[in-house]
């Protein structure tokens, strides 16, 4: 495949994308500071309040960056706005263990399982050290789970589909995904868990959803795997605001 050769360090079609997303990024950050305006309120637990205002405010910027996505590269966006091709055959990828002609069906699951685990293992050691009573997410698991789709869809449709639509065919897939990790790390520097090894571990993240929303030309995996990765973080936050 060629690649639009037309001097991509100065091109608009590669400078104004990741310009809009670190637009849409620097929005959603100050929103999620002054979200608590709206006096939305769903109980007494300060997280799940910050959230039922945070989480209509990040729909409408995802919103925003899927029309902007659209105009940017109409027929790449009607390609990949889409569950894609589950099984699709993915390139390989040695860090992960992916090998070259593996089925996104399998890496997907895989990819579910490992991260999902690893992030799991993290938040437990961090619960452990609050007492936290798991006993209570029974009753707030609705709005985890509701919580858990719109973040990970709202950030899907900025971080990936924002990018790798726009970005096909301009620059080589491996530098779509590097971008797409670079620009979902950086913001996670002040998220959970935070500092260089939160930003290191979404960059991470972020690269493999950009891969298997490239090779499957779709969000199935991408979104997939990132809402079970906010379920964990998401419901560890609740508890973690339920201390006395």
């Amino acid at each position: 495949m060629k690649f639009k050769d037309v001097n991509t360090s100065i091109s608009p079609k590669l400078i104004l994308p990741i310009f809009l997303v670190v637009t849409y990024t620097i929005s959603i950050l100050f929103l999620g500071k002054y979200a608590g305006g709206l006096n939305l309120s769903i109980g007494n637990n300060a997280y799940l309040n910050s959230q039922i205002n945070y989480q209509p405010l990040l729909l409408v910027v995802s919103a925003i960056s899927i029309l902007s996505t659209f105009l940017l590269n109409k027929e790449s966006f009607k390609q990949y706005f889409s569950w894609g091709s589950i099984s699709a055959i993915g390139k390989e990828m040695k860090f992960f263990g992916i090998k070259e002609g593996d089925s996104w069906l399998k890496t997907g699951l895989s990819l579910c399982v490992v991260i999902t685990g690893i992030t799991a293992v993290f938040m437990y050691f961090q619960l452990k050290a609050t007492q936290a009573d798991f006993s209570l997410i029974t009753g707030a698991l609705p709005w985890i789970l509701l919580f858990s789709l719109t973040n990970s869809l709202g950030e899907e449709m900025i971080f990936r589909m924002g990018i790798v639509a726009p970005l096909k065919d301009i620059i080589p897939p491996q530098s779509i995904y590097l971008i797409s990790a670079i620009l979902f790390g950086i913001p996670h520097f002040a998220g959970m868990p935070n500092g260089i090894i939160g930003a290191s571990l979404a960059g991470v993240l972020g690269y493999v959803l950009a891969k298997s929303m490239e090779e499957t030309k779709g969000i199935f995996w991408a979104w997939t795997i990132h809402f079970l990765q906010d379920v964990v973080i998401i419901g560890s936050l609740f508890l973690m605001n339920n201390q006395g």
